[in-house]
């Protein structure tokens, strides 16, 4: 599976595309500039879009995106083998998708690097923390992490910074 990132709009989200071997995409967390992301996009046959979150900067270009390719997000989405976790906290519809074969979960705004989600606009902190306990002990640590604004990073490197944060949150 190849990982494409564009990142898009004013709050620079990042947009992935991945591909399979045969040349089918998924676009994840469609932000902003859908002619950017369907000007990409268009060397692959786009077959899924995943949401993470419905923060505007996460789903502003999805209206478009849906309509130019005919299809819906979050439905189940063939020839990728993926798991969808919900980790609310960040908000109360937060959701990752998690990519066991491969090691890679895109996170959206629930974890970043050396970072969390915010829970004070549409988040809760009990949940984030419960969030956070079930990715520390139930995702492998090589995992990489990939979130919807700035780098990537994996859980092993993360696993002690958001320990702290759960602490912070009791």
């Amino acid at each position: 599976m190849k990982i494409y990132c564009l990142v898009v709009g004013p709050l620079r989200e990042n947009c992935y595309v991945i591909v399979n071997e045969n040349k089918e995409a998924i676009i994840i967390d469609p932000g902003d500039e859908a002619n950017r992301i369907i000007s990409f996009a268009n060397q692959y046959k786009v077959v899924g879009i995943l949401i993470t979150h419905t923060h505007n900067d996460h789903i502003g270009a999805l209206k478009e995106i849906e309509s130019y390719y005919q299809l819906k997000a979050n439905q189940p989405i063939a020839n990728f083998q993926y798991e969808t976790i919900a980790n609310p906290g960040h908000t109360m519809d937060s959701k990752s998708f998690y990519f066991p074969k491969e090691k890679v979960m895109f996170v959206g705004d629930f974890v970043f690097f050396h970072a969390v989600g915010r829970t004070d606009i549409g988040g809760d902190a009990n949940l984030m923390k419960q969030s956070l306990q079930n990715l520390l002990t139930q995702i492998p640590e090589d995992t990489v992490l990939c979130p919807g604004h700035g780098r990537y990073t994996t859980l092993k490197r993360e696993k002690n910074f958001y320990q702290s944060v759960m602490k912070e949150l009791a």
